[in-house]
């Protein structure tokens, strides 16, 4: 009886390996991935070239386990990306840290996703992964002193090549009187109305927000028309590099271009505008994000002193 049962188990993992093995070249990471990532970020190019880098960091790493096919995919071995990834380096030689890992773990946990639809895997390793990022740090507000400094560096470093870092003024100019994000600086012409004194930005998640225009952004958008230009200006894909080289040169190294946004908000909340009316000015639909982009110093609280006698 019992080896007749050993028998039977024997022959059931027969069935199954012939049966993986047929299937497995349909399976395999290179025959569906990469189309699959280009139909799900169709809608957003940007998101897909982000997916893109972090899957052939994903196709070394599977490649070199020999993991061929979801199925083969577990807990421990997403653990080990983890690991395997934040103990690269970049190109500036600096160490890859745990939340850029984490973020090339979303884009496996998509695709896993996909691979759960269709019949190749019983669970996704990837979701609820149970690692928690590490606190990003505080970026600071941008001093009176520091923004001047960087309104007259930027244009020699812009020179050095207008092709690629031409964006870099006008960004600056939106960004620092906005309080909008990067990629938000790019903003067709068609939605700023100089006359009624408005702008309307791209936001996170495909969303849009309509805000005041800050006065000292007509003349700039009035020379853009004049021009020919059809947007305030065109971000690239390494945009964030080329802020964080500019910072680098001016020895700046605590700032980055998010430091605008931060500037902004603290700028409002100085001046004692209502947290609401701030939070609908630069796009926040959180009160609590909202908060923690507010950087007021002890000095900036005399009013509570005056409120309390």
């Amino acid at each position: 009886m019992g080896r007749r049962k050993a028998q039977d188990e024997a022959n059931e993992l027969s069935r199954d390996a012939k049966a993986f093995a047929g299937s497995a070249s349909t399976e395999r990471w290179e025959a569906w991935v990469d189309d699959f990532l280009a139909m799900h970020y169709r809608n957003s190019p940007k998101s897909h070239v982000r997916a893109k880098g972090a899957w052939s960091q994903w196709r070394l790493f599977l490649a070199e386990r020999k993991i061929l096919v979801p199925r083969a995919l577990d807990y421990q071995a997403v653990e080990s990306f983890v690991r395997w990834r934040a103990a690269q380096k970049k190109r500036n030689e600096e160490p890859v840290s745990i939340n850029t890992a984490l973020c090339d773990v979303r884009i496996c946990s998509v695709a896993m996703g996909e691979a759960l639809k269709r019949g190749w895997c019983l669970t996704n390793p990837c979701a609820k992964l149970g690692i928690k990022k590490d606190e990003a740090e505080e970026k600071p507000e941008i001093t009176p002193e520091e923004e001047k400094d960087i309104r007259e560096a930027l244009p020699a470093f812009v020179a050095q090549d207008p092709e690629v870092y031409g964006h870099m003024i006008n960004s600056f100019e939106i960004a620092i009187h906005q309080g909008c994000r990067l990629r938000e600086t790019e903003v067709p012409l068609t939605r700023i109305d100089t006359v009624r004194r408005t702008i309307t930005f791209h936001a996170k998640g495909k969303k849009r927000f309509a805000t005041q225009l800050h006065p000292k952004l007509v003349p700039l958008v009035d020379g853009l028309r004049a021009s020919g230009e059809t947007v305030t200006c065109r971000i690239p894909m390494l945009a964030s590099k080329h802020w964080r080289d500019f910072f680098d040169q001016l020895d700046l190294k605590h700032l980055s271009f998010h430091s605008t946004r931060v500037t902004v908000v603290t700028r409002l909340a100085r001046a004692g505008v209502p947290i609401s009316q701030a939070m609908s000015f630069v796009g926040h639909a959180s009160r609590l994000i909202h908060r923690i982009y507010t950087r007021l110093q002890p000095g900036d609280l005399s009013l509570c002193i005056a409120a309390l006698g």
